[in-house]
């Protein structure tokens, strides 16, 4: 793995500046304990990380943002070395060279590690996201991956984006249309195919509504056979593709609509389209993912809905809501 490699070969670097009895320069000890936290969370990461790419031609994009940000990291460092060893051996220096390269190294690095902490806190996200989708995934009695439908999502700042996805979904367009919902995790994608699936107007829009949670360690034949199980049909003893035809005979001649939430890899929409099919009704399939790469696969950029941050007042409520409920903020606080 490139990038787990590009992260030892960093720390490797570092411990011998640390540990050498005459490094060529020093570091700034707070600067070395915050990148070698952040060095040892990524491996860690790394090491029970199961790509989405695995079976791709693909590169995962976040493996490369790993290796580059160390590939980076190291640049900066083994420059400083370099320019070191050439202000040292110049007859004319005067140490104010020395100085000002001191400072710009201080600055590069610290730039390089800040950007490594947010690429660490994504992985955090990620993380925490999978083992909260594990526990519920454990508690479902019919091991279905759709827990997140029983959650409560609150619905702050994203009322025009709501109402947009709402026209699209009952727009009068007789085609089968896919609307992917991108954005990073912890945005609010899921929140936002939440407030449609529950829109009464949807429930009456539509004939069938079915919520899966795809993740990324998916199961394709128990997506399909829940699927179909929710819309009235048989699954036992079926293979995935036998699943797949009967699915698709359970839907056809009838409007439906189909959430497939936090979806990582296009392997899965490749599995599981043909059981979806376009018979003229006005169906759609919402689909939501972080992988921007995987949209273009799945429709043409005009279908994509591109989540936004929160401005501070929505932030706030959002937080306000999610801590104190419907009570009012203490203004002791």
């Amino acid at each position: 793995m490139a990038a787990y490699a590009a992260l030892v070969s960093l720390k490797r670097i570092i411990d011998d500046i640390e540990t050498h009895p005459s490094p060529p320069i020093s570091l700034d000890k707070q600067q070395v304990k915050s990148l070698t936290e952040i060095v040892t969370f990524l491996q860690e990461f790394l090491e029970g990380y199961k790509s989405p790419y695995e079976y791709s031609d693909e590169a995962d994009p976040l493996e490369i943002r790993i290796m580059d940000a160390s590939h980076t990291t190291e640049d900066v460092i083994e420059s400083y070395i370099i320019d070191t060893i050439q202000l040292s051996a110049s007859t004319t220096n005067d140490g104010a060279d020395e100085q000002i390269s001191c400072i710009h190294f201080y600055q590069d690095l610290q730039n390089v590690i800040e950007h490594m902490d947010l690429i660490k806190k994504e992985v955090t996200a990620i993380t925490m996201e999978k083992e909260v989708h594990k526990r519920n995934v454990a508690s479902d009695d019919v091991g279905l991956k759709s827990s997140s439908t029983e959650k409560k999502h609150l619905m702050v700042g994203f009322d025009d984006v709501l109402l947009q996805l709402l026209d699209r979904l009952t727009d009068g367009n007789t085609s089968r249309q896919i609307i992917p919902i991108v954005g990073m995790g912890g945005i609010g994608k899921t929140t936002l195919a939440k407030g449609a699936f529950e829109h009464k107007f949807i429930k009456e829009h539509f004939d069938i509504c079915v919520w899966a949670t795809i993740s990324q360690d998916y199961n394709v034949v128990e997506t399909l056979r829940e699927v179909l199980t929710r819309v009235g049909g048989s699954s036992s003893s079926m293979d995935e593709k036998e699943l797949e035809v009967r699915l698709h005979k359970c839907l056809w001649g009838r409007r439906y609509l189909i959430i497939l939430d936090d979806m990582w890899s296009i392997d899965v929409w490749d599995r599981l389209k043909f059981s979806f099919p376009n018979c003229s009704e006005g169906s759609r399939i919402v689909v939501t993912t972080r992988m921007s790469n995987l949209v273009a696969h799945l429709t043409d950029s005009y279908s994509v809905f591109k989540m936004r941050f929160l401005d501070e007042v929505s932030s706030w409520t959002l937080f306000s809501k999610t801590v104190f409920g419907e009570q009012s903020f203490p203004t002791h606080l």
